[in-house]
């Protein structure tokens, strides 16, 4: 079947979308403000940096380049859409051997863009709240620690990755290291020997190494700056989506949503929708997964799906398995996050208070990314795990970092 040259991929509204620096976004629009420059007869600077935020300028750089368009040209690649990246746009400007952002690119770009952290950026999360009483921070004078995440050490990337309970940055350095051996070594140097014991470790270790990275402020500003570029490396980033593919992690949340609607199938005639795929990708990553066995769920879906003989809308389907799925923690922050999923779909009306909290917390719609509920997505490629859930874990804390890190930080508080 011939591709829809006019289908939207990304479109600007009220709210920018960030994709991330690091993406074939990111080359699109050099590439775009290169075009419309030339076209303009001015310079790629009026629309700033190639930053992978979709907005304003990346709209302005559209209108600007559709002078020099054929007109059959500007009709075939979206001229109803004007000012939105499109797959003739995209394919326009593009060398041939990159392909467009697929459905399942774009509904990890939502999840992204909700996320807001790109790969270059790490938080460590020592005593990182303040004390309610002073107002400040440990390392701003306080000498009680106060924490709101005590089981996250460390935070890095788009997915909220850690080194704390879930341990996923250890996983993804073993994995990046193991297809990449030396790499480790050639960014980080002389904290190469502490991120091998991090990743070997077991989660005291993680917090003690951590610790006395941290609490140390010119190692601290060392091994940031170290991270940001291992973070930036495209083989460490493939290794960061591996290790969230895979059957053990968020690869296998997603596929036990797609059980639930393989068993729905029989009832609704389709697989999930590409907005329904991009609200399992972000349900996944904020931790309201299904049970590992779907059994139940899916026969209450089923029920519900069956229960008069209109089919449910894709909408409708999606709020109520968030309403057997409940958040446990940040309820507002979800029920804002639910309505990016919901917003496109006719049959539902949003309250004020929950259009009001969609609103504030993000304004984005699934159509933002061009996701459709008229198309459809059989399956989700969930990655092999990487091994390391079978490596056996222990204490790897050389004396001179335990001693490093003050009894006051261990002794961490909630604000």
């Amino acid at each position: 079947m011939a591709q829809d040259l006019s289908q939207v991929l990304y479109r600007f509204e009220e709210r920018p979308m960030v994709l991330g620096k690091y993406g074939a976004a990111a080359d699109f629009q050099r590439r775009l403000f290169t075009a419309a420059a030339e076209c303009a007869g001015g310079k790629t600077s009026v629309y700033g940096a190639a930053d992978g935020i979709v907005g304003a300028k990346t709209r302005n750089a559209i209108m600007d380049l559709q002078p020099c368009l054929d007109p059959s040209v500007k009709a075939a690649i979206g001229g109803a859409n004007p000012g939105a990246i499109t797959v003739g746009l995209w394919r326009l400007l593009m060398p041939a051997e990159q392909p467009f952002p697929d459905a399942i690119t774009r509904a990890n770009h939502l999840t992204f863009a909700l996320e807001g952290t790109d790969y270059d950026a790490i938080q460590f999360n020592f005593c990182q709240s303040r004390n309610p009483r002073s107002g400040k921070r440990y390392l701003e004078g306080d000498p009680w620690c106060y924490t709101n995440d005590p089981n996250a050490y460390l935070t890095w990337g788009p997915r909220g990755a850690t080194a704390g309970a879930g341990a996923e940055i250890q996983q993804i350095v073993f994995a990046a290291e193991r297809a990449n051996p030396g790499l480790l070594n050639a960014v980080f140097g002389p904290h190469t020997d502490a991120i091998h014991r991090l990743a070997l470790g077991n989660n005291q270790s993680a917090f003690d190494i951590l610790c006395a990275i941290w609490i140390d402020p010119d190692r601290r500003a060392d091994f940031t700056e170290r991270f940001a570029r291992y973070g930036a490396l495209p083989e460490v980033q493939r290794a960061y989506r591996r290790v969230y593919d895979a059957a053990n992690a968020d690869g296998g949340k997603i596929a036990r949503f797609f059980k639930i609607y393989a068993a729905l199938k029989p009832v609704i005639g389709r697989d999930p929708t590409e907005i329904d795929l991009a609200y399992f990708i972000d349900m996944a990553t904020h931790g309201m997964a299904p049970p590992g066995n779907v059994s139940d769920l899916s026969a209450k879906m089923v029920k519900f799906a069956s229960r008069t003989r209109k089919v449910p809308s894709p909408g409708e389907l999606r709020r109520q398995l968030a309403a057997w799925l409940p958040s446990q923690h940040k309820y507002n922050d979800r029920i804002a996050r639910d309505a990016i999923f919901l917003i496109d779909d006719p049959e539902i009306t949003l309250s004020d208070t929950h259009r009001r909290i969609w609103q504030q917390r993000s304004g984005l719609k699934a159509s933002d990314f061009g996701l459709s509920d008229h198309r459809y997505v059989s399956d989700y490629p969930v990655a092999a795990p990487t091994g390391f859930e079978k490596i056996e874990r222990f204490y790897t804390v050389l004396p001179e970092d335990k001693r490093a890190c003050p009894a006051n930080v261990r002794k961490s508080r909630r604000p």
